[in-house]
């Protein structure tokens, strides 16, 4: 059977994609995001407001209350207690109490409602917009908590404490992680946020099926992001990759030796293992050093090129029993890179998954190779291409907004796809000269 390959159309679209990819990549990027509290004038935002009009404040204990309204704003009261100098101050001259609350609260881009003084504590109330969003089923869905991409980073909640208030008649559906939630009350004395910060839903008290609703109300926003990102992290590095696996399959057609040089592409694959196990040494580092998925990798190959270096290997293949050796070759890297991770610590939980899938496609790529050179390529590819998107999976987060340095992730995924490629020719060469199955 002759061989099936792809056409250059499918290297021209790739390469379409990747001038798009670089065109877009010129726009200047806007400034880094600043960091910002969930409760500026809590903390960093009131005494930075009271040392611009001269003042020495220090804040001893804060805490605000955050009342959520059903037209998506919300009402905050913060309690700062100073101490016992400020607080004189405050108490006898209004316009400064009240210039340095509408400077504080002008950080957190809201409107100050009042202020007043009780003992050493300053209370402010001031009014935000945009808080909260309706959704399907009745919901709320509170947007405050995560970033503003290009704009602002939160960090850290500022106060002591802080409790977000539902609307009457609802109550808190999805609400923060370590939250104490009680009815219409979720209360935070931590706020360390993970990926873009969390969402947090209000719900109706006598909604049915309130959780799912919950659910519809954060996959929502999350869709056209996943959509994009699955564009950019995925499929375009994957077209990438893919077309030059492609490319190489044609070239093995062309410069295609036969089954007899098979012995020796089978070392050179081991060579290539070698050469990452000696990577330490080449790069002035330790044995168990900071590129354990190099070494682990190595392993890898070495077992994959020794196996199919062996003639009674090679005359009883299949495409299922090659599939196999490619599955017990990434076994044993994985097997390797958890035991670098762990040592000396003996962790598991500190391992980086990212490291471990890293050897996958370029293993699987032997696979394509054999495909080409026997059935089709489309097969073969297929597993290569789906294992090269497992790395990409585990490398971007699909569901993240966009940043000042989106597209840098996107390059470094492009650039992966074509280091792969090269990295992988050797395996696809040895595929593509492995023996036909009776």
């Amino acid at each position: 059977m002759s061989p099936m390959v792809s056409r250059p159309s499918r290297v021209l679209v790739a390469a379409a994609l990747v001038g798009a990819l670089f065109a877009v990549v010129a726009v200047p990027a806007a400034a880094s995001p600043r960091p910002v509290p969930v409760c500026s004038p809590c903390d960093r935002g009131f005494t930075a407001a009271a040392h611009g009009h001269g003042m020495d404040v220090r804040i001893e204990h804060s805490t605000a209350t955050m009342r959520v309204h059903r037209n998506g704003t919300a009402t905050w009261t913060v309690e700062n207690r100073v101490n016992d100098a400020a607080a004189a101050t405050f108490a006898r001259n209004d316009s400064l109490r009240h210039s340095v609350a509408r400077d504080a609260v002008g950080v957190h881009d809201g409107r100050l409602l009042s202020t007043s003084v009780s003992g050493n504590t300053v209370r402010l109330r001031y009014r935000t917009a945009d808080v909260a969003t309706d959704a399907p089923g009745g919901v709320l869905r509170v947007d405050y908590f995560r970033d503003d991409p290009g704009l602002l980073v939160r960090s850290g909640l500022g106060a002591d404490s802080l409790t977000l208030v539902a609307p009457e008649g609802m109550v808190v559906g999805h609400a923060l992680p370590d939250a104490d939630v009680s009815s219409r009350r979720m209360t935070l004395t931590d706020f360390e946020p993970s990926g873009d910060g969390p969402f947090v839903t209000l719900v109706p008290a006598d909604a049915a099926l309130a959780s799912l609703w919950s659910l519809v109300a954060i996959a929502l926003p999350l869709v056209p992001i996943v959509g994009r990102n699955v564009l950019w992290f995925l499929v375009v590095p994957g077209a990438v990759f893919a077309s030059g696996l492609a490319a190489l399959a044609r070239g093995a057609r062309a410069l295609d030796a036969g089954a007899a040089t098979t012995p020796r592409r089978a070392l050179a694959v081991v060579a290539v293992g070698a050469l990452a196990l000696a990577h330490p040494l080449y790069a002035g580092t330790v044995v168990v050093g900071s590129e354990p998925s190099l070494l682990a990798g190595g392993v890898g190959a070495i077992t994959l090129g020794a196996a199919l270096s062996l003639p009674t290997v090679r005359d009883r293949l299949s495409e299922l029993r090659l599939a196999g050796l490619v599955a017990l070759a990434f076994a044993v890297a994985a097997a390797v890179g958890v035991g670098l991770q762990t040592l000396p610590s003996g962790e598991p939980a500190d391992v980086n998954v990212v490291t471990l899938v890293l050897p996958l496609p370029v293993y699987a790529t032997t696979l394509a190779g054999y495909t080409a050179a026997h059935t089709t390529l489309r097969r073969g590819l297929a597993v290569a291409v789906s294992a090269f998107a497992l790395v990409l999976t585990t490398t971007f987060s699909v569901a993240a907004q966009s940043g000042t340095l989106y597209f840098l992730g996107v390059v470094l995924g492009v650039l992966g796809a074509l280091a792969a490629v090269v990295v992988a020719t050797p395996f696809l060469l040895l595929g593509y000269g492995l023996p036909k199955p009776d």
